[in-house]
């Protein structure tokens, strides 16, 4: 039993300092999958993964030992500080090992869009991790509780032995320090001379601290360093300017419905006839577009660019601000009925406050159906109700209706029975796809959400046919895409907003109806393009593109172009030869050029040096609707 004696200031101090050391060794061990399947291509990028991970655990430790240090302050013994400790220390390795999980699914660690996630009350509805999973971990964490509350209350005697426990603390510490120095100058002899076999497994640790000195080199030992592009796509203005200019529509121009139906995780690949007939039908009227991109690589930055031909840069200004699209108040100026449906809530992301705001009494949303796919289908119930509605009064205005169909998303949700592809699984195990599962738990995922599509097609099928029975689809044009793309590891990413590859961001794009050409699109197009296309169809000239909006016209596109897909700290170019990934804020890091599987460009620095004009355009742009 340990003494209720009251313990010296050295006593004290030494069992923080073994409480903290402990607390390293757990975060080791909880955060080694952060690098046990890295490709390390040389000693030094082992030596440097092995010697990081060690660091990270050391820091991330110092934040509950913080929580702890009341105990280790009072001279007397706290009842029970053995699993006070041990209950600390394993919900940090917890922490550390649910990140690791995040990484190996999507390749970033838990940030602000995950916390924003779950505290926008949005988690439920993006991922859904089976109970098997949380069983399992939670009997792992109270395993490891007891093991460290008897390894606690063990060592709560050795204090009284200054000379042995203050050597091996000693030992502890400088051992750490030594790994942590090692580390720092490993990354900066790499950052230095471009090694990026090293450099590029900083990404690996969650809040890693970056060790730069080119400064110190080229002013100290006057080395001629090539410097690489850094842009802050943030922008320096504090408010928002937009539009320039409110765009005005020729009043004797046309006035279409317009409908405009997202298909959540709508990748470009899902558009074919055995995955989604009804639209295949629907598009041989229509004009398809196949070299189109969405806006972003998650939901929040692909409705964004879609409705507002903004770059998803401007995501936070317009927040902050609550400013609505120039699509939604031309539409409404122009007496167009407006109205959206949507089976998840448009508080999770923040479209009440952005891309609805200026009509939030027209949004039908939160549908109390537990599974999506029944929310869908009751949307489908609540369109025909509207345009029922609509049609008893007249229905002599024309409307912009937006229906967001969520059955894709993760974990892809279908009616029971619904299985035209198998093997289906039953659920998505998201332990199992972040650790390594074979090609036919791969398959069996994909199935799932080919099934999911299958079922949005013909919710979709619901809403044409109740505009064609009502007569309103021949004056409608009809929009229907994907707020982004989903990955099934094919270049070891799942899901979505994790990289700027096809897989997450080349999506299905349909437009049909008045004024839209039949035919198929190859030329490169952007969500940007259909807020200022839409417009343009009702007599907005085209000279007042640049006062609203970063896009271009869908049905005039330019044969080459630089597209940009936003994320949630950082943007991707794609140009001509790959992808720069541009961080939004400079002090971020340095442009990277990869190739469009996501892996580091082979002549990295010569395609930044000639893409150094295009990220000064790209700067500007993301500054113009600024001030």
């Amino acid at each position: 039993m340990p003494s209720s004696e009251p313990r010296t200031r050295g006593e004290r101090v030494r069992a923080l300092a073994f409480s903290w050391l402990v607390g390293s060794a757990v975060g080791v061990l909880a955060g080694w999958s952060w690098i046990s399947s890295l490709p390390l291509s040389s000693s030094k990028a082992w030596i440097f993964a092995h010697a990081a991970l060690a660091s990270t655990a050391a820091t991330l430790a110092v934040i509950p030992l913080l929580l702890l240090a009341p105990l280790f302050l009072r001279p007397r013994p706290v009842p029970g500080a053995a699993w006070i400790q041990a209950f600390v220390w394993s919900l940090f390795g917890f922490a550390v090992f649910a990140d690791t999980r995040v990484f190996a699914l999507f390749r970033y660690h838990v940030n602000g869009m995950v916390w924003n996630l779950v505290t926008t009350g949005g988690a439920g509805d993006a991922v859904q991790i089976p109970l098997s999973n949380w069983l399992v971990a939670l009997g792992v964490c109270a395993l490891a509780c007891v093991l460290l509350a008897r390894l606690f209350g063990a060592s709560a005697s050795w204090w009284s032995a200054p000379g042995r426990a203050a050597r091996c603390v000693r030992i502890g510490a400088w051992s750490v320090f030594a790994v942590v120095l090692l580390e720092k100058g490993l990354f900066a002899h790499a950052d230095l001379f471009r090694e990026r076999e090293v450099t590029v497994l900083a990404r690996c640790f969650p809040l890693y601290q970056r060790l730069t000195i080119e400064r110190l080199a080229v002013r100290v030992f006057g080395m001629n360093l090539a410097a690489r592009p850094s842009v802050a796509l943030a922008g320096e203005g504090l408010f928002l300017h937009y539009p320039l200019a409110q765009p005005t529509p020729d009043p004797a121009g046309p006035r279409p419905n317009v409908l405009v139906v997202v298909i959540d995780s709508l990748r470009a690949d899902a558009f074919r006839p055995e995955v989604m007939p009804e639209l295949t039908r629907f598009a041989q009227h229509a004009r398809v577009f196949q070299n189109h991109l969405s806006g972003g690589n998650a939901t929040r930055y692909g409705l964004f660019t879609l409705l507002y031909g903004l770059y998803g840069s401007y995501w936070m200004p317009v927040l902050d601000e609550n400013a609505p699209p120039v699509l939604i108040t031309t539409l409404a100026q122009q007496g167009y009925d407006l109205h959206a449906f949507s089976g998840p809530t448009l508080s999770s992301p923040e479209f009440r406050s952005t891309a609805f705001v200026s009509m939030e009494a027209q949004v039908d949303d939160a549908y109390p159906q537990k599974q999506k796919y029944e929310r869908d289908e009751y949307l489908a119930q609540r369109f025909r109700d509207w345009n029922r509605t609509r049609r008893a009064n007249g229905a002599a205005r024309p409307f912009f209706a937006f229906a967001l169909l969520d059955s894709p998303h993760q974990a892809y949700s279908y009616p029971p029975g619904g299985e035209v592809f198998r093997p289906s699984a039953g659920d998505v195990d998201y332990m199992a796809m972040s650790s390594s599962p074979s090609p036919e738990q791969i398959q069996a995922v994909r199935n799932r959400y080919l099934n999911a599509v299958h079922h949005a097609d013909h919710v979709l099928s619901e809403l044409l046919a109740d505009l064609e029975a009502s007569g309103e689809l021949a004056n409608t044009i009809v929009c229907v895409t994907g707020d982004h793309g989903e990955e099934f590891l094919e270049h070891g990413y799942f899901g979505h907003t994790s990289n700027f590859t096809p897989e997450q961001v080349h999506v299905t794009f349909v437009l049909g109806g008045p004024g839209i050409e039949p035919g198929v699109e190859t030329r490169p197009t952007s969500h940007l393009d259909l807020a200022p296309t839409l417009l343009e169809q009702l007599g907005v000239p085209a000279s007042a593109r640049g006062d609203y909006s970063n896009g271009l016209n869908l049905l005039d596109p330019p044969a080459q172009r630089v597209r940009v897909v936003s994320g949630w700290d950082e943007a991707g170019m794609w140009i001509e030869k790959g992808i720069l990934r541009v961080p939004l804020e400079g002090h971020r890091g340095a442009v990277e050029a990869l190739g469009f599987d996501g892996e580091p460009y082979p002549d990295e620095d010569a395609l930044l040096e000639k893409s150094a004009p295009l990220l000064r355009q790209l700067a500007e742009d993301c500054r113009r609707f600024l001030r």
